[in-house]
């Protein structure tokens, strides 16, 4: 990650009311700031049709980060057609009403455009670009034609169809640490979508049609389910203005996410040898955990912190200076619904799983029966706070913590009620969150072995 000697503080301020500057019909009355890195301060405007915008004013460099998230991703599909999130992404940049295929790519590198993808997750998709500031206009125009206006034809779909398959291939038969991925969320979810991997099955993919990604854009894609970003040099009246003329007409769909089923809990420890093509075996083990949007949420972050964040936590010290494992790693996988603490260990050749996993336990266990020490929690602490100011050194940075926030909390403010309760967490919460949820006995254990 590029670094910039930028000092980025932090003022987590109550919520303060502004007026808009720009009173339209088409806009809330209820638009509000903060601040959120030294003097930028984050003007939020949420549209009568659903549509929410964030701007960050951000004069630093006369460019912007335009980003798009929508609450859209893996989680909204159903059995059959999985993956449809992911492949209609791809379908997002080809032909509209307006501009015909491949006229969105060629107009965007015209204007200098970077960074310019998209990604799709469990529980969101999500549009970057980053352009000189005199573009803004432009790029607010291609999105919201796309936005409703989208053709899907065959031809195109196939095509992409096939890019997708490609990129499957790659990331799972091709990949050790796909297929652990994959296997990891298949085993430790039944009922969820999450069972599912994000770019979906080989056979759904095949099965799939034009008709099914049109359906998918009718049902899902709409201003209601979209907040945009933009962080940059911009003027935050002109930013809602611009926005206003593009978006503004646009209506809501209002579709609800259905019947999204939850797993039920688990009560017993499941295991699975995953042959690979590997030279040495790996481990990955999880703990079911609650959502992201969830008080113990600070807590998880801390014990990553703790267990295997920097050259001095406990699980590298054990593993890795001990020469057992050539990289351990652990973190929240937190989601919508409720997730999965993991746990990742490449051993050395001659190392077993099983030795790592033993060592992981006793590691857990000493967290359980001892609480953490002042000493050790004041590191942990000031590494989470390094972490958090350096996602925050670029536009790009600040949009996608803007935008990840806004759409899985509902509010973006909750990534900075989250660092300030991650400051709190005290050594018997610490000692309480790990007792509660890293039971043995309910774990998911995946061993990669080499294929013989």
């Amino acid at each position: 990650m590029q670094k910039f000697p930028l000092l980025l503080l932090l003022t987590l301020t109550s919520l303060a009311i502004t007026s808009c500057g720009h009173q339209a019909q088409n806009i809330k009355s209820d638009s509000s700031a903060k601040n959120v890195a030294g003097n930028f301060e984050v003007k939020r405007v949420q549209f009568k049709n659903g549509l929410k915008l964030l701007i960050l004013k951000d004069p630093s460099s006369p460019t912007f980060a335009y980003q798009t998230w929508f609450n859209i991703g893996s989680r909204n599909e159903v059995i059959g057609k999985t993956g449809l999130a992911h492949l209609f992404e791809h379908m997002m940049f080809k032909g509209t009403k307006n501009h015909k295929e491949g006229e969105f790519d060629s107009i965007l590198e015209q204007a200098g455009v970077e960074g310019e993808n998209a990604f799709t997750s469990n529980d969101h998709t999500v549009y970057v670009q980053e352009l000189p500031k005199e573009h803004l206009d432009l790029i607010i125009n291609l999105e919201s034609d796309r936005m409703v206006n989208l053709l899907v034809n065959d031809e195109s779909f196939k095509t992409e169809r096939e890019v997708v398959q490609n990129e499957r291939r790659f990331r799972k038969e091709n990949s050790a640490e796909g297929t652990l991925y994959q296997t990891m969320f298949e085993t430790a979810f039944t009922e969820s979508p999450y069972h599912w991997p994000v770019i979906g099955y080989e056979q759904d993919l095949n099965l799939m049609t034009a008709q099914d990604a049109r359906d998918f854009y009718e049902k899902f894609y709409s201003p209601d389910r979209a907040t945009i970003v933009v962080v940059g040099d911009v003027n935050e009246n002109e930013v809602i203005k611009m926005v206003e003329k593009a978006y503004g007409s646009l209506q809501p769909k209002n579709t609800p996410d259905g019947d999204i089923k939850r797993d039920v809990e688990q009560t017993a420890q499941k295991r699975k040898k995953v042959p690979l093509n590997i030279q040495s075996e790996k481990l990955w083990m999880a703990y079911k955990i609650p959502e992201a949007n969830h008080p113990d949420t600070p807590v998880f972050e801390v014990i990553q912190g703790i267990l295997s964040d920097g050259m001095n936590s406990r699980l590298n010290r054990a593993l890795v200076n001990t020469g057992i494992a050539t990289s351990v790693s652990s973190g929240s996988f937190s989601m919508r619904d409720p997730g999965i603490y993991v746990f990742m260990a490449d051993l050395q050749k001659g190392k077993s799983a099983s030795l790592a996993e033993s060592i992981i336990l006793r590691e857990i266990e000493k967290l359980k029966n001892k609480p953490i020490t002042e000493e050790e929690l004041v590191r942990v602490k000031s590494l989470l706070k390094f972490h958090f100011y350096e996602k925050l050194t670029t536009a790009s940075g600040k949009a996608h913590f803007l935008g990840e926030f806004e759409t899985a909390y509902g509010n973006f403010d909750a990534g900075l009620n989250l660092q300030k309760e991650i400051m709190k967490v005290t050594p018997e919460r610490v000692n309480q969150v790990i007792n509660q949820y890293f039971e043995t006995k309910k774990m998911t254990v995946l061993t990669g072995v080499p294929k013989k």
